[in-house]
């Protein structure tokens, strides 16, 4: 192949005066000989593990091989020493793996074109830049190993590797060489029922992390394991009681035929799951007597097989003041339970009724409204990041009648329904309501809801006592034509519609399994609807 210089190529076209000018010569410049390689270009990292990366470059023409330098802890400045020289590579070579480096490390390389014999022609460097992986040496928490303010770590034990320290929140533990020795240190000084990530270190690289929750709080507890009687413990409880459950199953007040019933609750108790991935299964219902309070977190509540099918949190004694009911994390299954969740038909006032980050299903009502008041006060009633699911098929979700006669100068209830997932919720031609309220004074505030398939005759209310200037927004329905306007058969009666709401399919991953992922490209479902646990 002819070689030229492209200065006195095209000198000589000018000198000759011919046709051929140096743009006509555009073949022959991309096999010109320079006075050296160019550099080698695009150079990428890629497939970068923890030990590992893959180098790739566009080849340059005329080197016959290449020369790369990996730098350790380094931003392409390429200072000091390389960790490795690699030589002899030729294009057959790209890309080239890298290995032996160390885990969670900035690395520059830097690679030049060369050919042999003619040192003149050795390119400039050119480079790249990367960081390795975190190196997983840690084991997941085993259950056992996660307390109420503390967590046990347990790493791989391998020679020459001396890590020194764990990072859980804002506790830094640093390991003793005991801990190094037998691969596993506990870090105090934690919150209970709070999630965290444990970082592993080596001479300040991560070489691992691992998610956790803490148990509920177990400070002034009662532990009780599967097999104790539960209901003994909650009828004999003096007020202030926390009992701490592991997991396993407890029957409360199981007769003869093997059917659960309901234990009394004089005194304000609270029960609480241990582990958050072993949650107790509570078979059962709750009275409630004397103004006591309730408060449940991390159980699942099931209330099939009763033998009665009263609500499941009913209360009996009138005049007096209850302390709340506060449902936090739960489960409750409400199959052949029956009439209800709650029962208040008793001349009495609830401080508070909260069901928060809860899913509850299966009670279809027969007999009885969801949540119903005939004769008490709730105070407060409040519903939010939360899921119902086939629920109040026969009856009114809220019921809430005027006894405010009985409750001279009490303000009306404030009902919230907040980030809360429906699905199935109420008959599509029954003679009822989602919210049938008529205590004088009640307030309403329904936002960034997701309901689907609730479409009561009644729609939200027919009843003029209902909160004339509800709080509605951030709503989303779909076959709910009943809740956002006037559908066949709809009564004349109803005394608003959310306008304002959105309609539309949400795509609920699989409800028939109960999994209602938020699968609706609105952007306005995913920054607001429902219960949060379905948004991707």
């Amino acid at each position: 192949m002819k070689k030229y210089n492209i200065v006195s190529a095209c000198m000589l076209g000018v000198m000759a005066l011919t046709t051929t000018s140096c743009s006509d010569t555009a073949d022959e410049i991309k096999s010109l000989v320079f006075g050296r390689n160019f550099a080698p270009l695009n150079i990428e990292a890629a497939n970068v593990k923890e030990t590992s990366a893959n180098i790739s470059w566009d080849a340059s023409a005329g080197a016959t091989h290449y020369i790369m330098e990996v730098y350790a802890d380094d931003s392409l400045t390429f200072a000091g020493t390389p960790v490795q020289v690699i030589k002899n590579l030729t294009k057959e070579d790209i890309p080239y793996t890298v290995s032996n480096l160390l885990f969670d490390t900035p690395y520059s390389v830097r690679v030049q074109a060369v050919t042999e014999g003619n040192d003149s022609r050795t390119s400039t460097w050119n480079g790249a830049y990367f960081k390795t992986g975190t190196k997983q040496f840690m084991s997941n928490p085993k259950p056992a190993d996660i307390s109420d303010r503390s967590v046990t770590i347990s790493w791989e034990v391998e020679e020459g590797f001396d890590v020194t320290t764990i990072v859980v929140g804002n506790v830094t533990h640093t390991i003793t060489a005991e801990e190094k020795e037998a691969g596993k240190a506990t870090v105090e000084g934690l919150s209970p029922e709070t999630q965290y990530t444990a970082y592993l270190y080596y001479n300040g690289k991560q070489c691992g992390n691992r998610n956790f929750t803490t148990i509920a709080d177990l400070q002034g507890a009662i532990l009780v394991h599967a097999g104790d009687n539960l209901k003994n413990l909650i009828e004999e409880a003096q007020g202030g009681e926390v009992f701490a459950l592991y997991g396993g199953t407890y029957e409360l007040n199981v007769n003869d035929e093997g059917k659960t019933g309901a234990v009394k609750v004089s005194n304000t108790i609270t029960i609480k799951g241990i582990y958050p991935t072993d949650q107790p299964v509570v078979k059962g219902r709750f009275e409630l007597y004397d103004g006591a309070g309730l408060s449940l977190s991390q159980l699942k509540i099931d209330g099939s097989n009763n033998s009665t099918a009263d609500q499941l949190f009913n209360y009996k004694t009138a005049d007096v003041t209850y302390a709340p009911l506060d449902i936090q994390n739960c489960d409750i299954n409400g199959q052949e339970s029956g009439k209800g969740l709650v029962y208040l038909n008793v001349k009495a006032i609830v401080e508070g009724i909260t069901f928060n980050n809860s899913i509850v299903h299966g009670i279809q009502c027969a007999g009885g409204d969801f949540i119903d008041s005939r004769a008490g006060l709730p105070r407060t009633i409040t519903l939010s990041n939360s899921t119902f699911y086939d629920c109040a098929g026969n009856r009114d979700f809220i019921r809430i009648d005027d006894a405010s006669a009985n409750f001279a100068g009490e303000a009306g209830p404030q009902i919230v329904i907040d980030h809360c997932t429906f699905n199935n919720v109420g008959g599509a031609a029954t003679n009822y309501r989602l919210l049938y309220v008529r205590f004088a004074g009640n307030k309403i505030t329904f936002t960034n809801n997701v309901v689907v398939g609730t479409n009561y005759k009644r729609g939200f209310s027919n009843q003029t006592s209902t909160d004339a200037e509800p709080t509605l927004k951030g709503n989303f329905y779909f076959n709910c034509e009943n809740l956002t306007g006037a559908g066949a058969g709809a009564d004349a009666k109803i005394v608003w519609f959310d306008e304002s709401g959105i309609i539309g399919d949400p795509g609920f991953a699989n409800p028939a399994a109960a999994d209602f992922t938020l699968n609706h490209d609105s952007e306005a479902f995913k920054a607001a609807a429902g219960d949060p646990r379905w948004l991707k």
